[in-house]
């Protein structure tokens, strides 16, 4: 036994350190390549899945067990290299915490990789009541008695904390192939989702594996040369990592694993030039070569992948250019038709409205109640009739970019009064009260094409009425904005509202509110659309809003005053 006031770096010959891991007493280059290569392989990988997306429980459980790992293999690597007892022991109680602790985050990472979710308490709480004794007794002679004297290996004497802490690593192990085992007898997932999860736990299994073989095999047998080959077990995690995110997209992650394959292989190959030993070379030469296998494996069958997605999206893009072309022939053909049917329709829909009014009147005689009743119904429907093949025409037009305007100065005051005189008795028959409140003095003189403004305002009061109940009010306001030079008509009504939802399509094409088909059924959902769209042209818009469902809603009409032109979103 070496006397305590012995200097021990000078009796066994220990040199000093630099960098706490720079010294001569790493004897064998490959220490430090079983110690720096798995950390060069996996922290990258760690970042990279991390950052992606830095919410996501998995993310931050696997870079927090890479991390920890990291950090344990940085101060294993301390103690091959330091010189001070004090320090050796030290890091070697911190080292034997740790690896419990790498061991519960890697056990809760896999849980949240096969149930997306955090892992229980019931699971999670008796593990760290086992792990509390380490904590609590980690500087204690119970988890280090001594630095053993007897030689100058600079070993520690392990105490009986340390075989504890290997049957609570034990433990945790056996539950995540549990919670595999559960998984697969209990869980209905199919495809990607379960291939995902089952080798994801598989590869935290073969980590931990090996890991322990390593450390326990160092503990037991005192041959710590043999627990070097136990940190690759992060190394073989990572791999299996990398081919799921190129097989699967793990993680959620678009991130390609091609460039780190390369650097892990160079480094590999690289690593072997500084190795001296013969029998070394051997050893990292094995290591190397599953390791290049495994990764080259990955890597071809990453760029296997990235050809055929390359190919198959090429393939696609033709085809979808042919289906485009078709469809827009189709388009093509079918708003021809549209427009031919609907002039076809309208010129004899025109004699009938026609003659139909000139019965009512009497011009061929006198008709009975009953007849005319019946008859003004008839003249209804035609109106009806008429102003949806109005609408396809429109349509028809815009589509064919054949909508032509006349602009001309007009008062748009003026234009809202005609068109709500026009509509009194509509509104007077269905019991709602219709109201023109000009909130302006003068005129709102504005340059528009007559026609299209009146049919504007003519459709946004229409809606009015068709979704106003009985008894309700409507109110015409026209009212100019000096400041920005604007003219605006609101149609303001009590009626069935309009949800959030529903405002952000209303403008579409055959769009209508979801509860329009409780009052009224004959809407076409192309009058809105029509309506902006001939606003546009104009160089106006038209806007919506309501407070929801049932509370009414207000549509405003607006123009540039004296023709100014104005962009809208």
């Amino acid at each position: 036994m070496v006397p305590p006031l012995v200097d021990y770096a000078t009796f066994c010959e220990w040199a000093p350190t630099s960098w706490l891991i720079i010294s001569e007493n790493v004897f064998d280059p490959l220490i430090y390549y079983s110690h720096i290569l798995p950390v060069l392989l996996a922290l990258p990988l760690a970042f990279i899945i991390y950052f992606n997306d830095r919410k996501r429980k998995q993310n931050q459980l696997f870079f927090l067990t890479v991390l920890l790992f990291s950090i344990w293999t940085f101060g294993d690597l301390i103690l091959w290299a330091n010189d001070s007892p004090q320090t050796i022991m030290f890091v070697w109680s911190v080292l034997i915490l740790l690896e419990p602790i790498i061991y519960l985050t890697a056990f809760a990472f896999s849980h949240n990789v096969l149930y997306e979710k955090p892992l229980p308490l019931s699971w999670l709480i008796p593990f760290v009541v086992l792990i509390l004794p380490i904590i609590l007794f980690t500087q204690t002679s119970l988890m280090i008695e001594n630095f053993n004297l007897t030689n100058c290996w600079r070993e520690v004497t392990e105490g009986p904390l340390v075989f504890y802490s290997y049957f609570v690593q034990l433990i945790i192990a056996l539950a995540i192939v549990a919670r595999l085992v559960i998984y697969l007898l209990t869980t209905a997932d199919e495809g990607k989702k379960r291939n995902l999860s089952i080798f994801t736990t598989i590869a935290i299994i073969l980590f931990l594996g090996i890991f322990s073989f390593g450390n326990i095999a160092g503990s037991f047998f005192e041959n710590w040369t043999i627990g070097q080959y136990g940190i690759f077990g992060m190394p073989v995690m990572v791999a299996i990592i990398a081919a799921l995110i190129t097989q699967f997209n793990a993680f959620k992650t678009n991130i390609v694993t091609s460039q780190l394959l390369l650097v892990a292989l160079a480094i590999l190959t690289f690593s072997i030039i500084f190795l001296q030993s013969l029998d070394t070379v051997r050893v990292v030469s094995v290591i190397t070569f599953v390791l290049v296998l495994i990764l080259g494996t990955l890597l071809v069958r990453s760029t296997k992948n990235e050809i055929q997605q390359k190919q198959l999206a090429q393939r696609l893009a033709t085809e979808l250019a042919g289906v485009n072309m078709r469809l827009e022939r189709l388009d093509k053909m079918k708003s021809e038709f549209v427009s031919i049917a609907s002039h076809q329709l309208r010129s004899p829909l025109t004699s009938v409205r026609g003659y139909i009014s000139m019965i009512i009147e009497g011009s061929y005689g006198e008709v009975s109640p009953k007849v005319k009743e019946v008859l003004t119904h008839v003249s209804d429907a035609s109106r009806h009739m008429a102003l949806s093949i109005e609408d396809y025409l429109n349509v028809s037009r815009i589509e064919a970019g054949n909508m032509k305007y006349e602009i001309a100065d007009y008062d748009l005051k003026k234009l809202a009064e005609e068109v709500v005189v026009e509509l009194l008795p509509v509104a007077a028959k269905k019991g709602i009260t219709l109201e023109f409140k000009p909130n302006i003095e003068g005129s709102a003189a504005v340059k528009l094409d007559i026609g299209k403004s009146r049919q504007i305002v003519q459709n946004l009061i229409d809606n009015a009425l068709k979704y106003t109940k009985e008894t309700g009010t409507i109110t015409v306001v026209v009212r100019k904005d000096l400041q920005t030079k604007t003219a605006y008509v609101d149609v303001t009504d009590h009626g069935i509202g309009i949800s959030p939802e529903n405002l952000k399509t209303l403008f579409q094409k055959f769009e209508r509110a979801k509860n329009a088909n409780e009052i009224n059924v004959t809407g076409t959902g192309l009058g809105l659309y029509i309506a902006r769209t001939m606003a546009r042209g104009m160089g106006g818009d038209i806007t919506v809003t309501s407070p929801g469902e049932n509370k009414g809603s207000t549509f405003t009409f607006v123009m540039p005053l004296n023709g100014i032109e104005a962009k809208w979103a």
